[in-house]
């Protein structure tokens, strides 16, 4: 199959080496300032998966066909990033593997029936064009259609899915089968879903507390539990999170996802923590607070503790000053 990854940041470079050292054809889109310094080769390192490398071509301008495309940007950048993708393309299948809960609509408005839902849970960061660091054991991709339209907030988005309930579930399905076959022989885990919706929000709730509470900190997950009332806030954040995305008809056992919380190592952090210390502008916090504040209030359940901590990550955001000497050794990158 033909792979191509819009945006070669640590979750793309990361996915296209999975994908190329499995046999697979992988182009990266890049922009030009990222591939003119780019070698053409894919260079993981990792402590716990062996250092990998693996040749990939890359483009700053996707006008070929290819089977698969996965769109590995973060929030603010996606518009910039699709322009780059020749609009008369028509991938088979179309994988968002962005954070937050608004960005499936406007990509099937772009894409129609061909976008899936996706998420991933890994800690991969880019540390140059083309040189990824891989730091977690895992990397777990959920899946699923949007042929039930639950992702896109609405009923008319369902109406728009494609060519009829039938036909679409069945070619959906079919599309969604090889796709997690192709993971798995990549060495990628993979979790085919029913509900859009619960693919974005089971991660949503974890990676929003988090993020909000390491960029709160200013430091990783370690940081946080050494600090008791920011400590509290992140628990009671995310069983908020739990709560909103209960009313969004998504259940998540809060007991479960506390205890992850608990057992995750001391040195776990988040992107959005990494960019707003390095001075990167915009991030995604918008993308992350802004449709899980709005559910909340829409469905009138409270959330003091999330509002607190996005208001102290907001604050940590709004200077955009250039990093400290002490954080030069900061590695631009993505752990999702």
């Amino acid at each position: 199959m033909r792979h191509a990854i819009l945006g070669a940041g640590g979750v793309g470079l990361a996915l296209g080496a999975a994908l190329a050292r499995a046999g697979h054809e992988v182009v990266l889109v890049m922009r030009e300032s990222s591939r003119v310094r780019y070698r053409g080769v894919i260079d993981v390192h990792s402590k716990l998966h062996g250092d990998l490398a693996v040749e990939a071509r890359a483009v700053e301008r996707l006008d070929e066909p290819v089977d698969v495309l996965w769109v590995t940007v973060k929030a603010p950048a996606l518009d910039a990033a699709l322009a780059r993708v020749a609009p008369r393309l028509t991938p088979d299948s179309v994988v968002p593997l962005l954070n937050g809960l608004d960005h499936p609509r406007s990509l099937r408005t772009r894409f129609g029936p061909r976008q899936l839902v996706g998420a991933i849970l890994i800690e991969a960061e880019r540390t140059a064009p083309g040189r990824v660091t891989w730091n977690s054991l895992y990397a777990e991709v959920s899946l699923a259609t949007t042929d039930g339209g639950r992702a896109g907030d609405g009923p008319e988005d369902r109406d728009r899915a494609g060519d009829g309930p039938e036909r679409g579930a069945d070619t959906g399905g079919r599309r969604l089968g090889g796709l997690a076959e192709v993971l798995a022989d990549a060495g990628l885990g993979c979790t085919p879903e029913r509900d859009p919706a619960s693919v974005l929000w089971r991660k949503l709730v974890l990676l929003l507390p988090l993020a909000l509470a390491t960029t709160a900190a200013d430091g990783p997950l370690g940081i946080v539990r050494r600090r008791p009332e920011l400590s509290a806030l992140l628990r009671d954040a995310a069983r908020e999170a739990c709560a909103v995305a209960a009313a969004d008809t998504v259940v998540v056992d809060d007991r479960n996802l506390l205890h992850t919380l608990d057992t995750l190592p001391g040195r776990t952090d988040t992107s959005l923590h990494r960019d707003v210390a390095a001075g990167v502008r915009p991030t995604e916090l918008a993308a992350l607070t802004e449709p899980v504040l709005r559910r909340a209030r829409d469905h009138h359940v409270a959330v003091p503790a999330l509002t607190e901590l996005a208001r102290r990550a907001a604050e940590r955001e709004r200077p955009a000053e250039v990093p400290a000497p002490h954080r030069s050794t900061y590695r631009k990158g993505e752990t999702s």
